[in-house]
């Protein structure tokens, strides 16, 4: 089948389709290379056919998410093939895919913006006895999301406004009170864009729900897309921190180095093991295709060793992005003027406020982790004086 990639309002190129096996099979034609998603290969002005399936296989349900082989088998379907099920559209950007002839769409009339939804699919991950009859059931920007933990999009039946909703896991259910306690260190220390977090409790389960900072006129570039927008000639020749932000001065993205001094602070004092290249971007205007600015930091949940045993908390600090160790990654930090640590000199109380209502989670372990994160607090400050002499 042949379809047009859109984004939002402008085709990008025609491709035809293997719907077999849910993969691009063939770049027919190209209309505007500008307004591709970042990172996309190009050479000779036709986008790489590897690189451009790369992209669009990370649009789908990845296949470690929770309850995954479950919903493959109650419903009989790939999680490959929903993102060509909802015409690829998600909440985090604007590309789509267009049907040719006669089941042509328009981007008005099934966008997740402003269109109604499905919720079905995505509380199929939440309940694995639930099968929908749902005929929309696919039409869900659920298809389309990211990560390992079950989530789901709402729309406030009141506002308007779109949620996410996320789920936690392990007998902890941790992840959506480490969301609530980010959010709190955020706006203790005043200087960083964030993303706010709630904890809700619903049907026996705690969710943290965030409102989607992506708009209609938006889109949210990772960093891992960024990582590919240079010669990685450039990355071999320095370390992955300065290779990034000389992606992002390419671009002119304004106060990176700022903004993500302070996320690798907070991650820093979380203990977040999941900061990858994957779960923290850039915001770029698909109307002008410039960028705005760093996205405000989110997806926090995987910290506060969520995942460890008893015996390792304060005692593990493994990193995923720029380098192995939290306390390397620490020092890769300089705007330290951004950072008044004083105002967390209670973090411990504030931490055993936030997980003591976690009802799954034993109050020894909550002490213990409430310490640990102190004692990185302290550390933070020995690494934040010796910057300064």
């Amino acid at each position: 089948m042949d379809y047009v990639l859109m984004n939002k309002n402008k085709p990008l190129c025609r491709l035809s389709i293997d719907m077999e096996n849910y993969v691009i099979d063939d770049i027919l034609e190209v209309f505007n290379q500008k307004a591709f998603p970042v990172g996309v290969d190009f050479i000779g002005g036709k986008p790489q056919k590897k690189s451009l399936a790369k992209w669009w296989a990370g649009r789908a349900i990845p296949g470690s998410r929770i309850g995954a082989a479950s919903f493959e088998r109650r419903y009989a379907v790939k999680l490959a093939a929903l993102p060509f099920k909802n015409y690829g559209l998600s909440l985090t950007d604007q590309y789509w895919l267009n049907p040719q002839g006669a089941e042509s769409k328009k981007w008005e009339d099934i966008n997740f913006f402003h269109n109604e939804f499905s919720g079905a699919l995505g509380q199929a991950f939440f309940d694995e006895s639930y099968v929908s009859q749902d005929r929309d059931f696919y039409m869900s920007p659920d298809s389309t999301s990211d990560g390992m933990l079950p989530k789901k999009w709402v729309r406030d039946k009141v506002n308007g406004r779109l949620y996410l909703y996320k789920a936690g896991s392990g007998p902890f259910e941790q992840e959506p009170f480490n969301e609530l306690i980010a959010t709190k260190i955020f706006e203790l220390l005043d200087t960083a864009h964030y993303v706010k977090y709630n904890v809700v409790h619903d049907g026996g389960r705690y969710f943290s729900a965030c409102e989607n900072f992506v708009t209609d006129s938006t889109e949210l570039v990772t960093a891992a897309s960024m990582r590919m927008t240079q010669s990685p000639l450039l990355l071999k020749a320095g370390n992955e921190y300065d290779y990034l932000l000389q992606c992002c001065r390419a671009y002119g993205i304004p106060k990176v180095k700022e903004q993500l001094d302070v996320m690798l602070a907070v991650d820093f004092i979380i203990y977040n093991t999941d900061r990858h290249y994957g779960n923290f971007g850039f915001i770029r205007n698909v109307e002008t295709l410039q960028f705005e600015g760093v996205a405000p930091v989110y997806d926090n949940g995987t910290s506060l060793w969520n995942k460890d045993k008893f015996a390792d908390i304060g005692k593990k600090f493994e990193a995923r992005a720029f380098l192995h160790n939290q306390d390397d990654v620490a020092k890769l930090i300089t705007h330290f003027e951004l950072l008044d640590l004083t105002k967390l000199k209670n973090v411990d109380e504030l931490i055993i406020d936030v997980l003591g209502k976690n009802e799954n989670l034993p109050d020894n372990r909550i002490e213990a982790v409430a310490k640990a994160a102190k004692e990185q607090v302290l550390k933070l400050q020995k690494i934040k004086d010796l910057s300064v002499k």
